[in-house]
């Protein structure tokens, strides 16, 4: 029973006005946005996977200058589409009324990154500079971020970032494709994540593509915070990195607070509890009595209160009123 229904049973409605509001919901559009722009994304990478698959089967009989250039002509073909439809660069927000945009930008981006891994890969055209063939893109794809307004080439380019730093920052991969007990890694872990949200507070404070800022600071925290924690549980120097995982916390509870997002403001707490909590039992091990394990019983039975707790004050943390949204 809709709410016209339950109205027209109460009272509070007649039936004519009941039938008015019925034939007015029947007859209203609806909208199919979401539902387009998941096609046309799993449209893109069905294209490109279609393409790798096409390469791999058949390499052989097809030739690589052939596909090279296939991948190059689709690829222009893409970036010219997208040149022709550009609008003018401003430091704020661009929308697009046709959601084809956006996609044939990241489809000539994705093609790109094919074309230069296979000529690498191929031909060597880089030689044992490694590091430029993911340089090379990396940087076109900040520059189309910012030329058409992308935020999903922008995550393209920052994952570029970190793979020619030397990290992975797939959420899948960064833990099991990155030895987080080498001081180098998490060294070019901290690099990356200080310099992403170092230029996304710049951004901010510039005027300069503000709406970034997100895509920014999500990379850079999860880095900061994993690298700092796998420093805290396996080096040696676990003072300077707790102050440090405590100071990365307090910047994005700032952040959160400011932008009233939750999702930064979880980040920020769930992080800083794990580093707090392996601190805590580290201490409470060394004491090793029955003190010990009282304290820890009673800081479990803290933490779930403190829990139950953010959940339900975490509106007047980040100082949202109850009509407004969160990000």
């Amino acid at each position: 029973m809709n709410v016209s229904e339950r109205l027209l049973r109460d009272g509070i409605l007649t039936e004519e006005k009941a039938k008015a509001i019925k034939a007015f919901d029947d007859a209203k559009p609806m909208s199919v946005h979401w539902e387009l722009k998941t096609i046309l994304y799993l449209g893109i990478m069905l294209l490109v996977s279609g393409i790798s698959i096409l390469v791999y089967k058949n390499i052989d009989t097809i030739g690589h200058q052939v596909i090279l250039a296939s991948i190059f002509a689709a690829c222009l073909g893409c970036f010219y589409y997208a040149f022709k439809h550009k609008k003018p660069f401003t430091r704020e927000e661009v929308t697009y009324e046709s959601p084809l945009f956006d996609y044939v930008v990241l489809l000539a981006c994705l093609l790109l990154g094919v074309f230069l891994g296979y000529l690498q890969y191929q031909y060597t055209v880089f030689g044992t500079y490694y590091g430029l063939a993911t340089l090379i893109p990396t940087i076109v794809y900040f520059w189309a971020a910012y030329s058409f307004d992308h935020k999903g080439i922008l995550s393209l380019g920052i994952t570029g970032l970190a793979a020619w730093a030397g990290i992975s920052v797939r959420p899948s991969d960064l833990l099991s494709e990155n030895d987080l007990t080498e001081t180098g890694i998490l060294m070019a872990g901290l690099a990356v994540g200080i310099t992403l949200a170092a230029f996304s507070y710049y951004s901010d404070k510039q005027n300069i593509k503000k709406h970034f800022g997100f895509s920014y600071n999500n990379f850079a925290a999860n880095i900061l915070f994993i690298v700092t924690l796998a420093a805290l549980f396996d080096k040696d120097y676990k003072v300077v990195s707790f102050l440090f995982l405590l100071a990365v916390g307090f910047y994005y509870l700032k952040y959160a607070i400011r932008e009233q997002s939750f999702f930064f403001l979880f980040l920020a707490v769930l992080y800083t509890y794990i580093g707090f909590t392996y601190v805590f039992f580290n201490f409470l091990a060394e004491i090793g009595n029955e003190f010990s394990f009282v304290l820890g019983f009673l800081f479990l039975a803290a933490s779930c209160v403190g829990v139950v707790l953010f959940f339900v004050f975490y509106k007047r943390i980040l100082k949202i009123n109850r009509h407004d949204s969160l990000q």
